[in-house]
């Protein structure tokens, strides 16, 4: 199985979820480079992120399944990405990633989009298992993944330095029996 970027579409109650365009490399890099979501976001954050042509293209052809993640009401407003990345074929379990940015934080989005994502890899993808880490101190993720249906696996302790101090990853996946369970 191979996840490819295409020029699907997606909507759900309020988000449409469509490939990405070169129209929004500038807010994904605006996305990127916020302190607040970066650091939440990535292990390396250290300096804003360069963008080019190179970085570009890289983007738009990445092999992982990425979305732009518009707001409908609002004129296809960009609101952030969401993306399965590193699947092992072998395993049919695949990596979970998300960015809002932060002023479309503590509005449903983010519930909404997970809904959407895991309900298309078990169902659209056939797959076994989604997996993501989150880092202990994004509480409002947790809480978010926790009502999805993902079990906390294992902890990386004290793997992540961030603002002075070290804080653990967490390891966090939903499996097929479970999703398929919490809807009935």
């Amino acid at each position: 199985m191979v996840i490819q970027q295409s020029s699907m579409m997606f909507e759900t109650n309020r988000l449409l979820l469509r490939a990405v365009r070169k129209t929004d490399l500038e807010s994904m890099q605006k996305l990127w480079n916020d302190r607040r979501v970066q650091q939440m976001l990535s292990p390396s954050y250290v300096l804003p992120k360069p963008q080019g042509p190179k970085a570009e293209e890289e983007l738009l052809n990445k092999p992982d399944l990425l979305f732009a993640i518009v707001e409908t009401k609002d004129g296809n407003e960009f609101v952030g990405f969401t993306n399965l990345f590193d699947l092992q074929t072998k395993n049919q379990d695949v990596r979970f990633g998300l960015a809002l940015l932060p002023e479309f934080w503590g509005r449903g989005f983010a519930t909404e989009i997970m809904r959407f994502v895991v309900d298309y890899a078990f169902l659209e993808l056939a797959l076994h298992r989604v997996t993501l880490n989150v880092f202990e101190s994004n509480v409002a993720a947790i809480r978010v993944y926790e009502k999805i249906g993902f079990i906390r696996e294992g902890v990386q302790r004290k793997a992540n330095w961030m603002e002075g101090r070290w804080q653990d990853v967490i390891w966090m996946a939903i499996l097929k029996d479970d999703w398929e369970s919490s809807r009935q």
